[in-house]
């Protein structure tokens, strides 16, 4: 259960990433802080009012509101 970062350390592993290289994107705290032990890259999905603050304080890298935010980059230019 989260926070507990073994199911990302897992996968991880199976997908041969280093943790530095990937990213976890997730609605909870629960969720960043299991990002920080995995030592991934925590982006925080705020989708209701007042999430962005809490997963801000929890420790976030990135706050995002859509996921449109994550793929835009890719599909322009």
């Amino acid at each position: 259960m989260k926070p507990n970062p073994h199911l990302l350390d897992q996968a991880l592993i199976r997908l041969g990433a280093d943790p530095s290289s990937a990213l976890l994107v997730g609605d909870s705290v629960t969720d960043v802080e299991a990002s920080k032990l995995a030592g991934v890259i925590a982006v925080g999905y705020a989708n209701r009012p007042g999430k962005d603050e809490r997963l801000a304080n929890a420790g976030a890298d990135l706050i995002i509101t859509s996921m449109e935010e994550l793929i835009a980059p890719l599909t322009q230019g």
